[in-house]
């Protein structure tokens, strides 16, 4: 160690995502500098390792060409992952929030409701001041003390499912994250004024409105290892050339997503045994309408959800017109079609796509240490996941038919455990029922480290919030705001 040279900061930010850019930009409304490790390696770290190979051997058309980024971010996190399951990650800025984010749960409040009161509200009055900053579209009202209106159609070939009074399910419009720049709005918006390179709400689009003139200082590599250093915090880091960084910091903001985190605090706190990493699986389903669906936008996001009444082992099922990036997605997954991909996306605007998503928990997804072998292996159990999210999608496939919308025939895929890429409350916020080492408290200080904090998905347990980016958004900035004074 005396060898590396060792660069000392006072607050460093691991991670490039929405929930990292969140709280920079909260943070730096009183100061004046930050620092970032966010790595953006092309460069194939992993040369030969190809034993996490099936891991990638899907990933989303939206994606591109990430096969590499996504083998260094299992090589560098020193991940095995097993062939029962799936794990997504890829080392590049703003991480996986560059594709995903398309929406927001608008039901936050029950997620949040264990929290210490304050905490809560906090939480919500960040996530409506994170909407109108960004005048994201779609409604919501929480009391009287919050509310939002910008409100967006919904085509009406889709919207019979306004008519839910007397079922057992109910409808609810997630928030689109979309800028929408209008000052004024006299009725709701059309997706087709949505331009969505410029207008979707990734994080180099948040960083050039808000970040880009700020003194921020990034450095393009990644986390080995942390450790202490009497009241500080060493941070040891590899670039993209193999080259040893160390960094020594007053305090460390972990924005690095769930898993990623997770593994870094494990290793941390030296805990070997079993972590269970929270997530919803997932059923992607086709139904077929009885009319044609226009969608006006390449990818369009879920527009509605239809979710369960019920609290006990609650679930629900999105919905968005059909579209050429979601059935070359499907031909993908399924090479079987790939024969029939002309006529499929013929048929493309009578598609009707839906994710069915059980509640966290359902969770089946593990983490653990293998010291022997010094890697971090993530792995599912042998469970009757498939079987329960088909018996889920059944009942909202009876419940469409009785619409008398679709035709009576669907098609399931299941792209595997863990493959919904939400990953969550790995290491929670404390309550009565969380004494755990591998916790934090109300303001996401790790228990018994004051310097570290975290602002991730790794510090709540999402339960009827099926999208949850939104409120990890919130909390980042929440946390911004309070080390800012």
């Amino acid at each position: 160690m005396s060898a590396i040279e060792t660069e000392r900061l006072d607050v460093v930010v691991i991670g490039s995502g929405l929930a990292s850019l969140n709280f920079i930009e909260a943070y730096l409304s009183k100061k004046r500098k930050i620092h970032v490790i966010s790595p953006d390696f092309s460069l194939d770290l992993s040369k030969s390792e190809e034993r996490n190979n099936h891991a990638i051997k899907f990933l989303p058309t939206q994606m591109g060409k990430s096969f590499t980024k996504a083998k260094n971010y299992y090589f560098s996190n020193k991940f095995s992952i097993d062939q029962n399951c799936k794990l997504l990650g890829s080392l590049e800025f703003g991480g996986l929030s560059n594709y995903w984010g398309l929406q927001l749960d608008s039901e936050i409040s029950e997620d949040i409701s264990y929290l210490k009161k304050k905490t809560a509200e906090d939480i919500k009055k960040a996530f409506f001041e994170f909407l109108k900053k960004n005048k994201l579209i779609g409604k919501i009202t929480l009391g009287k003390k919050f509310k939002y209106d910008n409100d967006y159609e919904i085509p009406y070939k889709i919207s019979f499912l306004n008519k839910l009074k007397k079922s057992d399910y109910y409808l609810n419009k997630p928030i689109l994250a979309f800028i929408h720049k209008k000052k004024k709005i006299k009725k709701k918006i059309s997706l087709s004024d949505i331009n969505e390179k410029e207008n979707k709400l990734t994080s180099s689009v948040f960083f050039k409105r808000y970040l880009k003139n700020k003194d921020i200082k990034f450095h393009n590599c990644y986390v080995e290892k942390i450790f202490k250093n009497k009241n500080k915090i060493n941070i040891l880091c590899k670039d993209k050339n193999n080259y040893t960084k160390n960094f020594l910091a007053n305090k460390v903001i972990f924005g690095s997503g769930t898993v990623a985190t997770t593994k870094i605090i494990m290793e941390f706190l030296n805990i070997n045994n079993e972590v269970k990493i929270k997530h919803h699986p997932r059923l992607i389903s086709v139904f077929f309408s009885k009319e044609k669906i226009k969608s006006p936008l390449t990818f369009t996001p879920s527009l509605f959800q239809i979710k369960s009444r019920s609290k006990k082992n609650s679930f629900s099922a999105d919905f968005r017109p059909g579209n050429k990036l979601i059935t070359n997605s499907i031909i993908e997954l399924n090479w079987l079609l790939y024969p029939l991909k002309f006529i499929i996306n013929l048929v493309k605007d009578r598609l009707i796509f839906s994710n069915v998503l059980l509640d966290s928990s359902f969770s089946n997804l593990y983490i653990r240490k293998d010291n022997k072998r010094k890697i971090f292996k993530v792995y599912s159990r042998e469970k009757p996941t498939l079987e329960i999210l088909k018996e889920k999608q059944l009942k909202i496939f009876k419940f469409l038919l009785s619409q008398n919308k679709i035709f009576p025939i669907f098609r399931n895929f299941f792209p595997g455990v863990g493959a919904d890429y939400h990953y969550f409350g790995t290491i929670p916020m404390e309550c009565k029922k969380v004494k755990s080492r591998l916790s934090v408290n109300q303001e996401c200080q790790l228990r018994n480290n004051k310097n570290i904090y975290i602002v991730d998905g790794s510090v709540i347990d999402f339960k009827k919030n099926k999208y949850p980016l939104g409120v990890i958004i919130a909390n980042a900035r929440r946390i911004g705001k309070k080390l800012s004074k």
